[in-house]
């Protein structure tokens, strides 16, 4: 790492993602005091002003070419921060709420789905002076959180100043039968209603992050036989973005994930290695319309997708 990039990197940490010194300094292998001295220079040199200006940055291509070849609406690409996931996934979900806060409308519905992109959105999300005549619903039942923080999509809600619907349901039900059952529920139907007029969709491209102990045995087996690599709302596809095992679906309790490309605004947020395949196959499924994600993540996702293309024409000969 050069000097500049180091001055780059800790000013991110410290301005944009609120990292206190102490833990910049573990990050870079350096003392606080020299945290301190960094963010001192940064500032004397001008790398830092109302905003940090990274003179090394560089337009990726690798956002057009994914808005081309997949028709998106959309691509916006953060930042790739070296170093733990976590801080690469703080900066896409800055930049998520900023997607969002351009996309809702007065008098639109909005459907919030779940992941750690989700809640780091609803993180960045700052309180708008205004508030927003919309209506936020979940995507999917389940509980959010076991402690006492407050659930992303009633956090994002709050946010806006819009009006939150919630979903008292779980996400994945025992068997078919009972998710009939309790989706015939008043309250769970006007839920539905909301759904078929959603505006806008914000969710997490999740990778393969079931067990036997979440689905049982025979769904595992079935998602494992059929390679799925990613879901979305619960709904797993595979690399190719076929939707698969229809058996899980009639457990869950969630909007449609392959009705999410009818959306008019339909975002879709990951980021970090694991999730390029998730990613591709989310893309060839075509359940998003704007693209959240970094400009590594992107990168790989295209790399990706020209070595499984190569491979199929190789493949067909």
């Amino acid at each position: 790492m050069s000097d500049f990039e180091q001055l780059v990197r800790a000013s991110r940490l410290y301005y944009e993602l609120g990292e206190t010194q102490n833990q910049i300094a573990e990050l870079l292998g350096v003392t606080r005091p020299q945290v301190s001295r960094l963010l001192k220079r940064a500032r004397a040199e001008g790398i830092v002003e109302i905003r940090i200006v990274d003179r090394t940055a560089v337009d990726s291509p690798a956002g057009d070419v994914l808005r081309r070849r997949y028709e998106l609406d959309q691509v916006h690409l953060a930042p790739t921060i070296a170093g733990p996931e976590d801080l690469t996934r703080r900066m896409v979900g800055r930049l998520a709420a900023e997607v969002l806060r351009v996309a809702v409308r007065p008098g639109t519905t909005v459907g919030i789905g779940d992941g750690a992109s989700i809640l780091a959105t609803a993180d960045a999300l700052e309180e708008v002076a205004t508030p927003v005549a919309v209506t936020v619903v979940p995507l999917c039942g389940g509980f959010w959180s076991t402690g006492q923080e407050r659930e992303p999509y009633r956090r994002i809600a709050e946010a806006l100043g819009a009006q939150v619907r919630g979903l008292m349901a779980p996400g994945l039900v025992d068997d078919a039968a009972t998710r009939t059952a309790l989706v015939a529920h008043a309250g769970i139907r006007a839920i539905a209603d909301l759904w078929a007029r959603l505006d806008v969709a914000l969710f997490g491209i999740g990778g393969p992050a079931w067990s036997a102990s979440l689905v049982g045995d025979a769904i595992e087996r079935q998602l494992e036989e059929a390679e799925a690599v990613g879901e979305v709302l619960v709904a797993p596809f595979d690399l190719d973005g076929r939707f698969v095992c229809p058996a899980l679906r009639e457990r869950v309790i969630a909007f449609d994930a392959r009705n999410l490309g009818r959306i008019p605004a339909s975002i879709g947020l990951a980021s970090g290695e694991a999730k390029v395949r998730p990613i591709l196959g989310a893309l060839r499924a075509g359940i998003v319309r704007t693209l959240v994600t970094d400009v590594a993540t992107a990168e790989a996702v295209v790399a990706l997708d020209g070595v499984t293309r190569a491979a199929r024409v190789s493949g067909s000969r």
